[in-house]
């Protein structure tokens, strides 16, 4: 127990109102009002199991919210937030280690910014399409951070705005940015077993500006084992039916990883490598239940 109450200690994440107000935000899309402090278990992703989500909360009439707290190698600490297609999202993260990354899933996924994203401290993004986005913020060591979120109400376009607070000068891309630098992810290609299969393979051609998408069919508790073999720099994340990551581009086991599947639908596969331009084979394997 004692164990337990420490990791918890240990992820503790305050939730504050935001700053800048204006209409009400985001009428009708689900987000509540402010709330006070909360806690989180920041539990790691994929093979390590899908974290527990703390949802940002914006106060009645404010367009900004912030949450702060710490996360550690193997650790995975995500938030929730419910936006509208058209908003404008502005992301400032403060961070004490550059070893520290975050990814942005949209509610269908793929990610929309990742650890290979060059702006880690500012990012600003004309949100595509309408419901729950997902932000994880992992770091390969122990590390403390303050995520600044604002979404004004308006969803016509914006000018990206440079942090309210000067940078430490230690992480790379400091300074405002739309996204637009990102490497293009291809139309997915469904994986089909066949007859009588339990599994299946696909090679693509993935590299810095290269990803290679798959979709597959899978059911609630099904379990799915996926192996990438390539490139040792070669990386993949998992995106669940309704967008959520259950497998990220920055966990640690990124060559054989076995995800129990949480809902039935249409599952995600992105397949990159930010290193090396080469061939990378995925072997998708789902045991009959």
């Amino acid at each position: 127990m004692n164990t337990q109450l420490s990791q918890i200690s240990r992820h503790r994440k305050v939730v504050t109102a935001g700053v800048l107000t204006a209409a009400a935000l985001l009428a009708g899309a689900g987000v509540a009002s402010a709330a006070g402090p909360v806690t989180g278990t920041g539990t790691g992703s994929g093979a390590h199991g899908v974290p527990a989500a703390t949802v940002i909360h914006f106060a009645h009439g404010a367009t900004a919210a912030s949450v702060k707290g710490t996360v550690g190698p193997g650790e995975d600490d995500r938030y929730v937030f419910d936006a509208k297609a058209g908003q404008t999202a502005s992301f400032h993260l403060a961070r004490s280690t550059s070893a520290q990354t975050w990814t942005l899933v949209g509610p269908s996924g793929p990610a929309v910014h990742d650890a290979h994203s060059s702006r880690q401290s500012d990012f600003t993004y004309r949100l595509p399409e309408t419901g729950r986005y997902y932000v994880d913020i992992v770091s390969t060591r122990p590390s403390s951070y303050r995520l600044d979120l604002s979404i004004p109400a308006s969803t016509k376009p914006v000018k990206p705005t440079k942090p309210a607070k000067p940078s430490t000068g230690t992480e790379p891309g400091n300074g405002g940015g739309v996204h637009g630098d990102l490497p293009v992810v291809a139309e997915a290609t469904k994986i089909d077993f066949p007859a009588g299969r339990t599994s299946a393979s696909v090679t693509a051609k993935v590299g810095p500006q290269d990803r290679a998408a798959y979709t597959f069919e899978a059911k609630a508790g099904q379990r799915a084992r996926i192996q990438l073999d390539g490139s040792s720099t070669g990386t993949f994340a998992l995106i669940a039916p309704d967008g959520t990551p259950l497998h990220t581009t920055k966990s640690r086991n990124q060559s054989d990883v076995t995800v129990t599947l949480p809902t039935s639908g249409l599952y995600r596969i992105d397949v990159q490598d930010a290193v090396h331009t080469g061939a990378q084979q995925l072997t998708l394997s789902i045991p009959r239940r």
